[in-house]
Order: structure tokens, then sequence, then C-alpha cells
């Protein structure tokens, strides 16, 4: 993607490429749910280590980072219930290839994560919505299952939700589940899982155990830090994931990225300082922006989604933040709320201190 033109803000633009909007101001992005403290010590010193290889090509199997997987989540999983791919992204896009064909049809709940769209789109998949519902964004379970066809193959749930930062328990997914038809599938998209700290997640790997049709969906992008290592990995029974599997490329995650994850998920330490952090400004962020009078979605993620004040759209909003060198995004599926990420304690503030002068 190119440069921003003068006076324009694209969502998912880099600091570099809108720094002719902020005029002198310095820029903090608070845009794409990144880790402000960047990635783990240990991730660094894995990946440069492994630098000096790169002339050489990566094991051709994913087996290494498999086997840690499974040791790091345990829960009676194998390596036989994991799968890597490059990014959280293409975990999607592998899972797709093996389980839905062109013309199928699948389910997504918006607002939701935009790469459901696009991705299933590129197989040429059709596409059914059933929308969140109310002031919450609950799922609609009886909505889902009445939408699911003969020819439905895939159900999408993301939680904690993306943009909404909203959350469901074991209830709901039990429930949506329980009601699938064996030709379906549920992508139950969890990347953000490490930062609900103040509600009990649903347990869906016992799900996997049971052999029944989902798979999770994790990513190193966020919690770890890792974004620009492009990393991800599926989670599900071994029949599914196996077929999955069979539909990646040889040397499909390179050997610099897999060390830095590998190191990533032993640094305690590091994930503590991001989940601590993100816990105690998350409540900050929360009321500061209640203070000045928006409406706030509850969140159990590494972001918060508010309304945009007065006739503001979404755009016009994020525009006038990132003049002042503030980055957000609009909102996926709505064009009157806006997408926050929590960041360290001083760019939060910065946020809310530009809010405050735009609402006066």
């Amino acid at each position: 993607m190119g440069q921003a033109t003068q006076g324009t803000y694209q969502a998912g633009l880099s600091a570099a490429e809108v720094a002719n909007l902020a005029g002198d101001n310095p820029i903090i992005k608070l845009s794409s749910n990144e880790n402000p403290f960047g990635p783990s010590p240990k991730a660094i010193a894995a990946a440069q280590e492994t630098l000096a290889q790169v002339n050489s090509y990566p094991e051709r199997d994913d087996a290494k980072i498999r086997e840690a997987l499974a040791a790091f989540h345990g829960n009676g999983l194998s390596e036989e219930n994991f799968f890597s791919a490059n990014s959280g992204v293409e975990t999607l896009a592998l899972i797709e290839e093996a389980l839905i064909n062109p013309k199928e049809r699948a389910i997504i709940c918006p607002p939701c994560f935009g790469a459901y769209r696009s991705s299933l789109g590129n197989r040429d998949a059709l596409i059914d919505a059933v929308p969140l519902k109310g002031d919450h964004y609950e799922v609609d379970v009886e909505g889902i299952l009445s939408a699911v066809t003969e020819d439905t193959r895939l159900v999408y749930l993301c939680n904690p939700n993306n943009p909404t930062g909203t959350f469901f328990g074991q209830d709901i997914l039990d429930a949506v589940l329980d009601g699938l038809p064996d030709h379906v599938t549920l992508i139950y998209d969890e990347v953000y899982y490490q930062f609900a700290t103040e509600f009990d997640l649903p347990d869906a790997q016992k799900h996997v155990r049971d052999g029944r049709n989902i798979v999770i969906v994790h990513s190193f992008s966020k919690a770890y830090g890792l974004a620009g290592m492009r990393i991800g990995y599926g989670i599900g029974p071994a029949d599914i994931i196996k077929k999955i599997r069979g539909k990646k490329r040889s040397f499909h995650v390179n050997s610099v990225s897999m060390a830095a994850a590998l190191a990533a998920i032993n640094d305690e330490e590091h994930l503590s300082q991001t989940v601590s952090n993100n816990t105690l400004e998350r409540v900050r962020v929360s009321q500061g922006l209640k203070q000045l009078g928006l409406k706030v979605a509850p969140s159990q993620s590494n972001f918060v989604m508010f309304q945009c004040p007065y006739d503001l759209s979404a755009k016009e909003l994020t525009t006038k933040l990132v003049a002042v060198g503030v980055m957000v995004r609009p909102a996926f599926d709505l064009t009157t709320h806006i997408r926050a990420t929590i960041g360290k304690p001083d760019e939060n503030a910065r946020m809310l201190a530009a809010l405050s002068d735009i609402l006066k």
C-alpha cells in the first residue's frame, strides 16, 4: 500500500505512511493491536542467532513448533492437534482451503474481523451474515443455527471479538457447537485470549479432545509482539488438522519466525508485563472515555471500542486524531465506532487528551 496522500487517512497504514498527516507531532500507533512493549528479549535473541543461518532453508516440516505448542498448552493435546502458518490470516486461509469449496457457504457474525470476508471471497465462498445483538454485541445463537443450510461448511466466532472487544462464556460456545450439524466446522478465533483477565473464556480445547468439528485460531502477533514475524497456528482434532496440514507449502514458515516464536512462548516475564499493563490500562482508558461522554463497549481484549461523538463518522474522527499524531482505526463494519489499542500509560493518556481537545 502506498503512502497516504495529504489530508487522508486509511486504516491499516504504518506510522511511516501517515507521517505527513501528523505535521510535527510524534506518532503513537494505537490502530493495529500491537504489543506496545515489542517482542520478548528472548525472541529477539533467538531471531538474531538464527539470522546467521538464513542462507540455509528452514526445516521442511513444522514438527518442532508443533511439539513445543503441544507441550505449552498441555491439556491432553499432542503435536497432531496443531498446525502452524505464516500469520493468523494464513491460518484462516489454510482452514478454508481444506474445508470449504467455491460456492459453498460460511456464516460470519459482524461486526467482525475483516479478513473473514476477504479470505472467503478469495475462495469464492458465499457468506451469510448473522449480526451480533444489542449494545453488548452478543452472539445470536438461534440466528446462527437457523442460517445453517446443507451447503454451509464453516461458522466463524471470535472471542474476545475483534473489533468490539466483547466476549462470551462456555454456554454460548457449547450451544453453537452442539447445534451445528456434522457437515459444519466452527472456526473459533481466540487470538486475543491472553488478555481476558477478568472473565473466564470457554475451554474450547476440551471440544478438540472430544473430536468435535472445531478449529481454534491463535497468533503470535498480539500478546507475543511478533506481528512483523507473521506466524500463527491452529488447534483442532487430529483428523481435521491432517487435512489442513496437507494444504501447506514446504518451508511455509521461515526459520527466523519459528525461532522467535519458540523463544517467545517460554518468556513468561514478558507476557506477564504485557498482560498486566493491558489489564490496568484497559480499565483506565475505558473510564477515561466514559468521562468524556463516550459510549464504550465492554472489552476483554487489548483494545477498546467506542462510539464517535456528535455526528462525527469514524473516518472523520480518525483523521482528526492522526492530525495530532494519534493513530486509531475505524471499527470493522461500523461507520461510527473507533477501535483503539491499549498502549503504554503515556500513550493512552495522550490519546485521551487528544480526544478531549477534539470534543471541546
